[in-house]
């Protein structure tokens, strides 16, 4: 080894490598991963000189060890770090005393250590020098269990793993590789120089031995790799044979080997090589039919010499240290040479096969059976290995068959000896100490090894044989059809004649081998058939026999019995009755009785219904007489056996209670004997207690049925209370006081108590009919309290603090501080099952205690309970601590040992977190000592780490039939479900503890570090993402889906619990990015699928629940990631989502040289940097599939469902089976409704047994068998039921995906036609699946949803495209969407592989969309309304993308020519998409027509609303209004327009304090937003018209309740949002769209239509005291709704009234219109009154300076819209007045005159000293005057010049954006918001807010201008009319009508003829009034005013407003005229 660059590899070469191997290994041959195989042919050529080497450490280098002594300064090189690193000197002296202590190189040494620190989070409590001690001894574990389990892969004779021919044949030659470098040898040397006790104290010596866990865990290690060391051989062996040498290696070995373990029998490496040795001398070979080809094979028939060496190595060789193995080996010998004697072999092993008589001779003259049976048999390891069972077997069938002589030999030896010893008896000698019982021996070994068979092999089948057809009683003689096998009926005829006359020392034997050979159902059958035969030969084995002497002994004993009550405690064994030898037989007998009873159903119950035996009678009579107790156990044992039927087991009750064993009251015969003083005088004072533990088996059997209600009837209160009472009071409270002469009994004891009390409690139905007492009548007179169930008593011990609960209390607190020691003990296995059942006692009440408290406290009981959590938080008087929970939870750190335990107290840690009281406390107990905190926290992770394999689901009630593996799966399980109950309780919590969470400061302030890093402990969160993280980045993915795929759903849904939870999201989710990366490594593999090689459970429902909670775990870290601005991890995932992907990820990858390789991964190419485009989409030169990994997900969750078929019954009702199946229907853990199976099978059977009758009899079966087909129909229901809640629940997860992503992510990330692409993509998918006609409309009804929301998206994506068409005007970049000229942007890729600007792609995608959304709300019209209601959402947001782009209002857009053509072209396309969907909805006919119309006028509101909306949207673009003369034809217009008179009282009610739900409003806000759509329109206005929609809003009485304004003036107080608006807001909401409704009507049938204008002032009318209202206006400040509602008001009376001609509509002399004139005459009044309010003046100036600049959320400039809406009434009001003059008539001198003469107004610089003007223009018949106008004119002309230069500046910092300075980009941006932004993003939002200020400038220029029209065409009439045509008032008033002039004036714009309303209102005496008081001097004041105040400056300013805005307008040279005019005047009349 090189000094110089040497770097040393922290993982340790001793360790690491090893470790990895073997998970490689095991990988390959026992999971059969298809992927391991390559890896391992790699792996063992690597390794291959370690195997050589086997256990052979790196030898010490003094150069090496220099180097490390130098390392303090010098430090030394790393693997994977830079530079040097120097080490402490402790570091070093640690490490050169292990590489003293294990011989160890110096770098290993250094390395191991390395490792042992690396490792230290794994082992808390140890130090890194004690972790590498483990790491040592577990790498020499890996590698030997790996040799071990490659040999056991070998090909060979005795098993196969079922792998594939290619691995098989590697691994075989592999191992015959290493066996060919001296493997056996190399062991047996290993395996001898391995002494246990040496190597603790060299340990020991150097202080490299820690704790009492430690020094078990080197223990555990050092035997287990001695062990498997011995087992490579033994498994080599079974599978080829040994050559000579190896053989001879063995036999060497075995000779000096004298391991026994301390009772005797052969340790289990002593074993192992001694089968070894039996297995390769072994030629059962050359019985199989090719056996001539395979002895071929076998160096014993090959090797000429073998023979001869073995024989002599065996026969002649040295002395063996222990004597039986030789007899043992001579015995296989034997056997061996018979076999080959009996084959063609050659002269020279003929003389050796002849000696098989004497080397068997040999062997049993060493005792071989006693040998085999005491110290092979006798071994715990044994009868758990299957082929040293099946060995033994072989030789001993094989002697009985191939030596009958010998046997019989062995028989005739034995009957001598009997007579001999009976000889002897006879005249009172011993019997001789030299005589042989090697048949005896013989018959005790067969006993020995089939009397236990955990393995189920029942080998034992082979001694039997089927009795003859021709015997009578024979129930097998039918079944077998075929004659036995020779060697079987042998193996029968030697049980048969071994049992012939059968002296007496030999019947024990003999009977106890028949016991031995009855292990199993059929074994045990045929021996009772031959009892049952034997018994006509007057055979002493026979029942008849057996029942017989037990009749005689009961008659005997019964004649001897007390006469007195006094003197029953005397035990009395009369030696006359039963003698030694006779009590021995009779035991015998009764176990034999007991063993078929066990096994055989059919003769347990032919024994009890013989008349003839009655065992019953006989067992219970004996046991009431006086024979010793091991009699009286056995024969209670061997009830116990009968009561496993349960028909017998009811009758057994009766039997016991009358028997009176444990007396039960006063009348007893033996009065106060029995059990009870057996127990307290005779098996306490022999401190041995069989009767006892044989009658707790007994109850415990009977238990196993429900106790008999009338148990004792008649003598005593009926129940089980006395029973009880002595199990509680006598046994189990006493046992811990009481003296053991064999300490395991105690445990017994304990054991057998407890079984019965947990059945008990665990089968208890708690009734609330026990909680009342009950007094039952009683022999002899009296009554008495009835006993409650012995369940019901065992809670209310259970919860109290009693002596029962304190006692399992010890016991829990016994068996922690015994199991603390680590080391074995009497009776350790029954300790092991007393607490687990003290356990599930606790565990049972914690799950009972809340139904059973709460019927206590209902019934009003006095009894006092308290719950069981706050009685395990009680103080511990053995600790003074209350430490019950911890000692608890201390199970989980014996998961090794105990696994049930830690189930068990995981279940009950959970139990007890679910109490609010106690959840405080736990965690300061659980972490109130550091070490006992860091064992419980390494306890649950070790439980979390386990790799056992799922293979079926948990049934938690069964948890005693449970593997191991079962069970630690379960543990694993229920500590996540721990975690996510205990996750949401307050912290600190019993999840942050185990989740390595802050405990003393805040959750959220938490730092995740990994193992180690900063002394960080290894908690669960690290053991869950270990166990999710095997196999990713691998191309079958996380593995944990398949081998453990119910612990892989909790464990994704705990990360997911994690990252939702507010205090735990930051740090976990933190760590999981920053550290582990993990949710885009886990992203990689999804769409989850089952893979090729998964056997598991793992079903489509576990594998979407999996995937659900990582989606879901992935939408939050999006949502995360986005908003705080860490772009990269949020890129990173969309593209992992969005990018194009294979889409069968199993198939392999294309490699970058273009070469195919199955086991390429893409995950492997996203390493290597393939070239992508945008998203990541790959160029893959093989031409695949590709798609999107988030429509991969969609396309795993199948729309469909298949239900089962409904139930046919013939005996039940199928409506009363359905109220069955209902009722026992509970929600699990998951949400899901599921019937419970058992409690339904419960109900059905109670039904099943309730059938009386003989014809119930009958239909028994028929009727077992359909409650068998509705409990498989309810199975099937429950996992259909699973599969959909997993189904919805995987598309829920995928919608907060796609959501997240189209929403919360940064849209830059997802721009433009990519964007729109995959939105595409996303909504044909889901279409396509729910176009499907098998589609479930349970699973397609959310997906609705998620198509309303990509709609919007992808409207949103048009309109943003639109809005930046209408932004960026100055630019001529914008390249349309919609453009068939394919054009790009020249730098930006392909995007998703689809070519960018195809029009036709766009617009077909488009159409296949609107097909799908229309077929969809067909098909769910009549249902779902939720659904419909999302799908006209859609529609409508669809509909809306065709939708022209409205221009901004900049002065630009008319300017600039070259973007108008854009403009142009953009709304072609639009109009063709408007036209191709106009098309593709009336190609759906009537049907959609009359779909959408009737969900508008009834249905849920909601979806009235959206269907309002839609049909708004299709007549906007219904050119051709098919749409409308459908529905007036069908009279949904008329219905629409009655439901507002009929929604009258409802929209009442929305104006109350407290309204109801606002739906009624909104509804109506639909309905007119609908009817306003059609009012736009001519022909639809004239049809609203025709419904009479005025006369229905003038009928409404909801616009006559408008609130008083007072309490709302307030500024601002109208804006302010609440959740339900205020009275005015919500008034306005009605009112705001009536007054819409009318300017539409009145605007799209023009001036010409007199009609409308009508019906119109008719509504006003109608509401003209709340129009008046409106009018008055008398808010102190500007309000913008209130200004808002004004303008509307002002535009529609000003529109009406100059327009219509009401009195046609009235009858001449008609009083109400005299009452309707004057009502109009006022609110006109009101109208010209605001103008002097709203001349643009000072006051109102410095008013609309006043108002805050507030920009609401959705972007408004409310400044800016209250400064429009002011204008907005200026123009109003003065275009009113401009239509009345106008319209008066053409000529000046008929005009209406509306302004008196004066110009004073026009004199001042504000209107302030005006203030009172609009009162007095309402109070007075005056007019105002003409002044007013002119100053408005004035002040409008400045205004408006100021407002175009702002706008020029405006413009210009529009066109020069990127030369503004920060200052000017942070003010228009949005100030300190803003801060954090790019340059970039801060140009973008103020380009926004420029054009959305030039928007709001141009709409003030145009108002501006309007006015300035009107005000100059009203100057000009009246100047006219003034200074032409006015005559003075003193001149009088003929003198006016005399010399009018009559000229017509020119006009300056044609008009079509009407009549005035005024002319034809008012008569001459009212148009007298407007002049009256005009005298000559106001004339001549107004001539010489005139020129002063409109002058030539003011006239020249007006013309240049002309040249800069006029010119863009239809009305060019308008005002050029006006003022041409009013000059001429003024120059020719003043």
């Amino acid at each position: 080894m090189a000094v110089a660059g040497m770097a040393l590899n922290s993982g340790s070469r001793m360790w690491t490598p090893f470790k990895e191997l073997h998970v490689l290994v095991d990988a390959a041959i026992f999971r059969k991963q298809p992927d391991a195989a390559h890896d391992l042919e790699l792996a063992l050529r690597k390794h291959k000189p370690s195997f050589i080497s086997l256990l052979q450490n790196p030898a010490k280098n003094r150069i090496h060890k220099e180097t490390i002594q130098k390392a303090t300064t010098e430090g030394i090189m790393i693997m994977g770090q830079q530079g040097t690193q120097t080490l402490t000197q402790q570091f070093i002296d640690e490490a050169l005393i292990i590489s003293d202590l294990f011989s160890l190189n110096e770098y290993a040494a250094v390395e191991l250590l390395m490792a042992g620190e690396n490792q230290l989070s794994h082992f808390p409590g140890l130090t890194r020098g004690l972790v590498a001690v483990l790491l040592y001894y577990d790498g020499r574990r890996s590698l030997v269990n790996c040799l071990r389990t490659l040999i056991q892969a070998r090909e060979g004779r005795t098993w196969t793993l079922g792998l594939s021919d290619d691995l098989v044949g590697m691994i075989t030659r592999f191992t015959d590789q290493v066996m060919e470098e001296g493997l056996t040898n190399k062991i047996l040397e290993l395996v001898k120089g391995m002494d246990l006790t040496r190597e603790l104290d060299k340990l020991q010596e150097d202080r490299a031995l820690g704790n009492a866990k430690h020094r078990k865990q080197v223990t555990d290690l050092f035997k287990e790799i001695k062990l498997s060391l011995a087992e490579c051989l033994f498994c080599w062996v079974c599978q080829s044979p040994l050559g000579k040498m190896e053989t001879l290696q063995l036999i060497a070995f075995l000779k000096n080997d004298q391991s026994v373990n301390p009772d005797g029998t052969l340790d289990n490496i002593s074993l192992a090589v001694l089968m070894t040795l039996l297995y390769s001398i072994d030629v059962a070979v050359v019985e199989q039919e090719d056996s001539e080809d395979i002895m071929q094979k076998y160096p014993i028939f090959v090797d000429q010499t073998y023979v001869p060496a073995v024989h002599k190595e065996i026969t002649l060789g040295q002395q063996w240290a222990n004597l039986g193995v030789k007899a043992l080996v001579e015995f296989a010998w034997a056997l061996t040479l018979r076999t080959m004697s009996q084959q063609a072999t050659g002269p020279d092993l003929n003389e050796y096969c002849e000696d098989d008589e004497y080397v068997m001779d040999s062997a049993i003259q060493e005792h071989v059976f006693t040998f085999v049976k005491d110290t092979v048999v006798a071994s715990s390891v044994f009868h758990q290995e299957e082929f040293y069972i099946r060995k033994l077997h072989t030789l001993i069938t094989d002697f009985i068959i191939q030596m009958p002589l010998k046997v019989k030999e062995l028989r005739n030896r034995g009957d001598e000896a009997a007579r001999i010893i009976l000889a002897h008896a006879q005249e009172g000698l011993p019997p001789p100490t030299h005589l042989r019982t090697d048949f005896e021996e013989l018959m005790k070994l067969i006993a020995g090894l089939y009397q236990k068979d955990p393995l189920k092999l029942e080998l034992a089948l082979e001694y039997w044989c089927p009795p003859e057809a021709g015997q009578n009683g024979s129930s097998f003689a039918t079944v077998y059809h075929y004659r036995p096998p020779q060697r079987q009926v042998s193996l029968f005829k030697f049980v048969r004649l071994a049992g012939d006359l059968l002296p007496p020392s030999l019947y024990v034997p003999y009977i106890n081998m028949l016991m031995g050979l009855a292990n199993g159902p059929q074994c045990a059958h045929h021996c009772f058939n031959l009892l049952k035969f034997n018994g006509g030969h007057a055979s002493s084995v026979s029942w008849d026999h057996f029942f017989l002497s037990l009749n005689q002994y009961y008659a005997s004993l019964r004649q001897e019995l007390p006469l007195s009550s006094e003197s029953s405690h005397i035990p009395r064994y009369a030696s006359r009755g039963i003698t030694p030898q006779e009590l021995y037989g009779l035991i015998a007998v009764l176990k034999l009785t007991r063993q078929v009873a066990e096994q055989d159903d059919s003769a347990r119950i032919a024994l009890c219904e013989n008349q003839q035996w009655l065992p019953v009678v006989i067992l219970f009579g004996v046991m009431s007489c006086s024979v010793p107790p091991a009699l009286k156990a056995e024969l209670l044992l061997t009830l116990a056996a009968f009561a496993k039927s349960p028909e017998i087991a009811a009758s057994l009750w009766q039997s016991l209670e009358s028997s009176q064993i444990l007396p039960t009251h006063s009348q007893s015969v033996q009065g106060s004997g029995g059990i009870q003083v057996e127990l307290d005088e005779v098996e306490a004072r022999n401190e041995e207690f069989p009767m006892t533990r044989a009658f707790l088996d007994f109850l415990s059997v009977l238990t196993d049925i429900p106790v008999p209600a009338a148990l004792g009837a008649g003598y005593r209160a009926p129940g089980f209370d006395p029973y009880l009472d002595f199990l509680r009071d006598s046994v189990f409270l006493k046992f811990n006081t009481r003296a053991y002469k064999n300490p395991e009994e105690k445990w017994q004891v304990s054991k057998g108590t407890l079984e019965v009390l947990y059945k008990l409690l665990r089968d208890h139905e708690i009734l609330g009919e026990h909680f009342i007492d009950q007094h039952v009548e009683v022999q002899g007179g009296g009554t008495a309290l009835a006993n409650n169930p012995p369940g019901h008593n065992l809670l209310i011990h259970m919860l109290n603090d009693g002596g029962m609960l304190k006692m399992i209390l010890y016991i829990i607190d016994e068996a922690t501080k015994m199991l603390d020691r680590y080391v074995p003990f009497p009776g350790k296995e029954y300790l092991e099952r007393t607490v687990l059942l003290c356990l599930k006692m606790i565990e049972v009440t914690l799950e009972r205690q809340d139904q059973f408290i709460n019927m206590l406290r209902d019934s009003g009981s006095s009894v006092m309970v308290a719950p069981m959590e706050k009685l395990l938080m009680g103080i511990n008087p053995r600790s003074g601590k209350a430490d019950h929970v911890v000692n608890i939870v201390k199970f989980v750190t014996y998961k090794n040992a105990v696994p049930e335990h830690a189930l068990s107290a995981v279940k009950i840690l959970c139990s007890v977190c679910q109490s609010l009281v106690v959840q405080p406390e736990l965690v300061g107990m659980l972490t109130e000592n550091e070490n006992t905190s860091e064992d419980l926290l390494c306890g649950f992770v070790e439980c979390l780490e386990t790799d056992d394999v799922e293979v079926a689901d948990v049934e938690e009630d069964e948890d005693e039939e449970l593997t191991g593996a079962q069970i630690r799966n379960a543990t694993r399980q229920n500590i996540l479900k721990l975690i996510l109950y205990t996750l949401d309780q307050p912290s600190p919590s019993v999840a942050h503890f185990l989740l390595g969470f802050e405990l003393r400061k805040p959750v959220g302030k938490t730092n995740l570090q990994d193992p180690g890093v900063m002394g960080s402990p290894r908690t669960c969160l690290h053991s869950i993402l270990t166990i999710l993280d095997k196999g990713v980045g691998t191309r079958t993915g996380p593995l944990c889906l398949s081998e453990a795929p119910l612990l892989a759903e909790l464990a994704y849904h705990t990360i997911y619990s994690l990252c939702a939870n507010k205090d735990t999201s930051s740090p976990t989710m933190r760590y999981l990015r920053t550290t582990q990366d993990f949710l885009y490594r886990h992203v990689q593999h999804v769409p989850f699928r089952k893979a090729e090689f998964d056997s598991g459970p793992s079903s489509e429902t576990t594998l979407l629940n999996q995937q659900s909670w990582l989606l879901k775990s992935v939408a939050i870290e999006l949502r995360l990631t986005a908003l705080n601005k860490q772009r990269s991890h949020t890129q990173r995932l969309m593209n992992l989502l969005l990018e194009d992907t294979l889409v069968s990820q199993q198939q392999g990858g294309m490699r970058p040289d273009g070469t195919f390789d199955p086991e390429y991964s893409y995950l492997e190419a996203d390493r290597t940097g393939l070239s992508t485009t945008q998203f990541g989409q790959r160029q893959l030169a093989s031409g695949g599939q590709t798609r999107r990994k988030v429509l991969q997900i969609l396309d795993v969750i199948d729309f469909t469902q298949a239900y089962p078929a409904p139930m046919q019954f013939e005996f039940f009702d199928h409506l009363v089976i359905e109220q069955v199946i209902s009722s026992c229907e509970q929600k699990n853990e998951r949400g899901v409704v599921l019937c419970n199976v058992k409690m339904l099978y419960r109900i059905l059977m109670n039904e099943l047994n309730a059938l009386q009758g003989s014809t119930a009899a009958g239909q028994r079966p028929l009727v077992a068998q359909e409650i068998e087909s509705v409990l498989a129909y309810v199975v099937k229901r429950n996992s259909i039921r699973e599969l959909l809640h997993g189904k919805r629940q995987a598309f829920q997860a995928w919608r907060h995906v796609v959501e997240v992503t189209l929403t919360a992510c940064p849209v830059e990330l997802l721009t433009g036609e990519a964007r729109q692409n995959v939105l595409f993509e996303l909504l044909q998918d889901l279409l396509l699946k729910m176009s499907d006609t098998d589609a479930t409309p349970e699973l397609t009804s959310p997906v609705a949803a998620v198509i309303l929301t990509l709609m919007a998206n992808l409207r949103q994506c048009f309109i943003m495209d639109q809005s930046e068409l209408a932004q960026l005007q100055h630019t001529s970049q914008y390249v349309s969407l919609l453009d068939s000229s394919g054009v790009a942007a020249a730098n930006q890729n392909v995007v998703f592989g689809q070519q960018a600007g195809s029009r036709t792609l766009f617009a077909s995608s488009l159409q296949v969309v609107l097909k799908g959304l229309i077929e969809h709300v067909l098909r769910s019209s009549g249902g779902q309304q939720r659904v419909r209601a999302n799908m006209y959402g859609a529609l409508l947001y669809y509909l809306q993308i065709a939708v022209k782009p409205k221009p901004l209002p900049t002065l630009e857009t008319v300017k600039n020519r070259s973007v108008g053509s854009a403009l142009t072209m953009k709304e072609s396309e639009l109009e063709k998409l408007m036209r191709e969907n106009l098309m593709t909805i009336l190609g759906y006919g009537e049907n959609f027509m009359e779909v959408v119309c009737r969900d508008a006028c009834d249905g849920h509101d909601i979806g009235r609303m959206l269907s309002l909306a839609v049909l708004d949207a299709i007549l906007a673009i219904d050119k051709h209004q098919v749409w409308l003369s459908y529905m007036v034809s069908k009279g949904y217009i008329q219905h629409l327009i009655d439901s507002l008179l009929h929604d009258d009282d409802k929209l009442q009610g929305m104006l109350n304090p407290s309204p109801e739900p606002l739906k009624a409003l909104y509804i109506y806000e639909s309905k007119m937003g609908l009817l306003t759509r059609l009012a736009e329109t001519p022909s639809g206005a004239h049809r609203l018209l025709q419904c009479g929609i005025m006369g229905r809003l003038a009928e409404c009485a909801f616009f006559d309740l408008r609130p008083e304004s007072g309490r709302f003036h307030a500024a601002g107080f109208e804006e302010t949002e609440t959740f339900i608006p205020n009275i005015m807001i919500r008034y306005r909401q009605l009112l705001f769209p009536a007054l819409r409704l009318c300017l539409a009507a009145m605007t799209s049938l023009g001036i010409e239509n007199r009609e409308v204008a009508n019906q119109v002032l008719r509504f006003t009318v109608a509401h003209a005291d709340i129009f008046n209202s409106i009018l008055r206006d008398r808010h102190a400040v500007l309000s913008r709704p209130a200004l808002e509602e004004l303008s509307l008001t002002t535009a529609v009376i000003g529109r009406a009234a100059s327009e219509g001609e009401p009195e046609s509509d009235f009858a001449q002399g008609d009083t109400s219109y005299i009452e309707f004139r004057g009502h109009l005459s006022r609110i006109q009044h009101q109208l010209i009154a605001l103008l002097p309010k709203y001349c643009m003046s000072e006051s109102l100036k410095n008013q609309l300076k006043d108002v805050d600049a507030h920009i609401t959320e959705d972007g408004r400039d409310i400044k800016a819209e209250i400064n429009i809406a002011v204008l907005e009434i200026a123009s109003n009001v003065v275009a009113y007045c401009r239509a009345v003059i106008s319209k008066a008539g053409m000529s000046a001198q008929y005009c209406r005159i509306m302004f008196g003469p004066s110009l004073i107004e026009a004199t001042s610089r504000d209107m302030h000293s005006f203030d009172d003007l609009q009162s007095m223009v309402v109070n007075s018949s005056r007019p105002p005057n003409l002044g007013i106008v002119v100053y408005q004119l004035k002040q409008c002309s400045n205004h408006f010049m100021t407002v175009f230069d702002s706008h020029k500046q405006h413009l210009r910092k529009l066109n020069t954006l990127g030369e503004l300075s920060n200052e000017e980009l942070k003010e228009l941006s949005g100030g300190t918001s803003t801060e954090k932004m790019s340059s970039q993003q801060r140009q973008q939002l103020a380009k926004k807010r420029l054009v959305q200020i030039l928007g709001y400038i141009a709409q003030e220029l145009k108002l501006y201008f309007y006015i300035i029209e009107n005000c100059l065409f009203i100057l000009w009439r009246h100047l006219e009319y003034y200074l032409i045509h006015c005559v003075a008032a003193d001149q009088g008033q003929s003198l006016f009508q005399m010399h009018a002039k009559k000229q017509a004036l020119r006009r300056l714009q044609d008009g079509p003829s009407m009549n005035s309303f005024h002319k034809t209102e008012l008569s001459d005496d009212d148009l007298s009034l407007n002049v009256t008081g005009v005298s000559k001097d106001d004339l001549d004041r107004l001539r010489s005013d005139a020129p002063v105040y409109i002058n030539e400056s003011v006239l020249k300013k007006l013309q240049e407003m002309e040249e800069c805005y006029g010119k863009s307008h239809s009305r060019y040279g308008f005002t050029e005229g006006l003022v041409r005019r009013i000059k001429r005047l003024i120059k020719l009349h003043t």
